[in-house]
């Protein structure tokens, strides 16, 4: 299976070491001692919101203190409801070099709030390792931000960001494009949509929407500068509540009087400061009493 990109983590919480030689993924007890293998898992307690977006990731390091390169299995069993994005990572550990794996786990949507853990092995008969999880029920009603951990979808995506970004709870520009965000993937190509649903129709009495807007990417250059904040109506129409042109702010909020019942907020972006990219920090979707 694949390796994505690594997020460090600062807490080892665990260490464990395989000495013993590991050739194509197998033992041999035929050759000598050839590779030295200490996996460590560096996090603490993972805290997952119980939604599609909502997970943390598991990073796990390999380091090969042997003077020849060793192939390893990570075994990786999440105690249900928990979901990895992997079962077992397979991956070449260089001698003397070390090697840094990311398994994402995730609660599904309706998911209880407890602590539940993911038990890690290096190698089929290696030493139980076990990793904490958290998990915490998405927010609901009076007050609660229902766009927090999505479900969220949009037109596009470009390559570099998470479509997640959007509705990860981080607001802050200065992690753009590293940590949060979204950016749509179609450049200089308008319109395009950022929709986020939470299942059946919730009285919202309002909406804040942050666009790109930092010391190195101020708003007035980079941020959304004609977009429609839309909801979904009860017979699948789209309606208008909030229009904008000419934005050069970075936060926006809209009070909705009356307070409106549904299902989905989209934000239609029409045109940017650069035009180029359509870029949103965060979108939240507060529910009213």
């Amino acid at each position: 299976m694949s390796v994505r990109k690594i997020i460090a983590l600062p807490t080892v919480a665990v260490t464990a070491v395989a000495g013993i030689a590991l050739y194509a993924g197998t033992a041999s007890a035929a050759r000598p001692e050839r590779g030295s293998v200490a996996m460590t898992v560096r996090s603490g307690t993972l805290d997952v919101l119980a939604a599609p977006c909502g997970g943390e990731p598991l990073l796990i390091d390999l380091a090969n203190s042997g003077s020849e390169g060793a192939y390893v299995d990570v075994f990786i069993t999440p105690e249900r409801p928990l979901v990895s994005s992997h079962d077992v990572i397979s991956t070449y550990v260089p001698p003397n070099a070390d090697v840094a794996l990311r398994a994402q786990v995730s609660a599904p949507l309706g998911t209880a709030g407890g602590t539940h853990e993911v038990a890690l092995r290096l190698g089929p008969r290696g030493p139980r390792q076990e990793a904490a999880v958290t998990v915490t029920p998405k927010p609901s009603g009076p007050g609660a931000n229902l766009a927090l951990g999505g479900p969220v979808s949009a037109s596009s995506t470009h390559g570099n960001f998470n479509v997640c970004g959007g509705v990860d709870a981080n607001t802050d520009s200065e992690d753009w494009s590293t940590r949060t965000g979204w950016n749509d993937g179609t450049r200089g190509a308008f319109p395009d949509t950022y929709t986020v649903e939470f299942g059946d129709p919730r009285p919202i009495d309002r909406i804040v929407l942050y666009t790109l807007d930092s010391a190195r990417y101020p708003a007035p250059r980079n941020g959304l500068r004609d977009f429609d904040v839309q909801v979904l109506g009860a017979d699948g129409a789209w309606t208008t509540v909030a229009g904008v042109r000419g934005n050069t702010t970075g936060r926006l909020e809209f009070p909705l009087d009356p307070v409106v019942s549904t299902g989905s907020v989209r934000v239609v972006a029409l045109a940017s400061n650069s035009d180029d990219y359509s870029r949103i920090i965060e979108l939240e979707v507060y529910q009213g009493s």
